[in-house]
């Protein structure tokens, strides 16, 4: 049986991805499973009416699965198409940006490998870094000279699927979401959080007539709430956010109740 899939949305040409396939693969049997090409911000589309294409490519040293689709359709294709049993563990990253706080939680295409994967019954970690505008300035993260940047986040997320590879996630929570800054070692301190919540802002500006293209919002660290995500990265830690993809409100939904009751 393999140990883990591991997937990505940025592709298999990722900085990120070949070094955690490399540490991964050290105490891990791993089936690689990754988009041909960049899928950021498509949380856990599938596609559907046309074919996607799977081939085989060499990374490393190492096979890969190569699909022309998204992040969440890697896991499918992986659980259900290559893999002769389900994996023990789903891996998604390690993502090219960070991944706190519900908004991009919800909108991550490497957390929503993850949410396909919980959706099926398989446990899932999704890992993510963080760094600044002034620390990506130059970097090319489709270059392999890039690969010792994420020589650290690499092992940190190998301690952290060894530490947690024999949990069961229960009902409370159905995946796992790692955030940490690029510089982060496996000495790095570890705080197990919640997601901050805070909107995006605007997303969309024009480049011509009627036109317009999606720019990125910075994350910005203000307002930090103590035991968040946000507040964990500000204070140079690994942030380990459980998520449950539980869709029901919290409690009861009495407001509800009461404004149906003049039905």
């Amino acid at each position: 049986m393999v140990d883990i899939l591991l997937t990505n949305d940025d592709g298999y040409r990722s900085a990120g991805f070949l070094p955690l396939l490399k540490a991964l693969s050290r105490e891990f049997s791993v089936t690689a499973v990754t988009p041909s090409g960049e899928r950021s911000w498509i949380s856990k589309s599938i596609t559907t009416n046309r074919d996607i294409g799977v081939r085989t490519v060499k990374v490393g040293g190492h096979t890969v699965h190569s699909v022309t689709g998204t992040p969440a359709d890697c896991v499918q294709v992986g659980l259900y198409n290559i893999l002769r049993a389900p994996p023990k563990l789903v891996v998604s990253g390690i993502n090219l940006g960070v991944n706190a706080g519900h908004a991009r939680i919800l909108s991550s295409g490497t957390v929503g490998a993850c949410m396909e994967a919980s959706i099926e019954g398989v446990r899932s970690i999704a890992s993510s870094i963080h760094m600044s505008l002034a620390e990506k300035k130059g970097v090319d993260f489709f270059s392999p000279r890039t690969y010792p940047l994420f020589q650290g986040p690499s092992n940190v997320t190998l301690k952290l699927v060894k530490k947690l590879f024999g949990l069961k996630f229960g009902q409370d929570f159905d995946l796992i979401s790692v955030n940490m800054h690029v510089s982060a070692t496996p000495e790095t301190p570890v705080e197990v959080t919640t997601p901050f919540k805070a909107p995006y802002g605007k997303m969309f500006f024009p480049t011509g007539k009627g036109r317009y293209r999606h720019k990125c919002p910075q994350i910005e660290f203000k307002d930090m709430k103590k035991g968040t995500d946000l507040k964990a990265l500000h204070e140079g830690k690994i942030s380990v956010t459980p998520v449950s993809l539980d869709l029901l409100p919290r409690g009861t939904a009495k407001k509800v109740e009461d404004a149906l009751n003049i039905w």
